[in-house]
């Protein structure tokens, strides 16, 4: 298994491994696209951004610095602008 699974990878492992008979299947693969899913879907959940004192803002999951998005540049943190609109 590849260290490092990606989303789409691991959405194809999960597909894969939930046909397979229940006493057949690879319960780490299972395990590791499982995690690497909710990884994916926790980035979907929008998060408030920390507001800076001179007009920029800085990312909740990565503190990254940035101006006005919907998602961090960097990590691709959703971010709720509720609070700003």
């Amino acid at each position: 298994m590849p260290d490092e699974m990606t989303y789409r990878t691991a959405v194809i492992e999960v597909n894969r491994l939930k046909s397979q008979e229940r006493m057949d299947i690879d319960r780490e693969r299972l395990n590791a696209a499982i995690d690497k899913l909710i990884e994916a879907a926790r980035f979907r959940i929008k998060r408030k951004p920390i507001i800076n004192c001179y007009g920029t803002f800085t990312c909740p999951n990565c503190k990254t610095e940035y101006i006005c998005t919907k998602y961090c540049d960097r990590c691709g943190q959703a971010i709720d602008w509720s609070d700003y609109e």
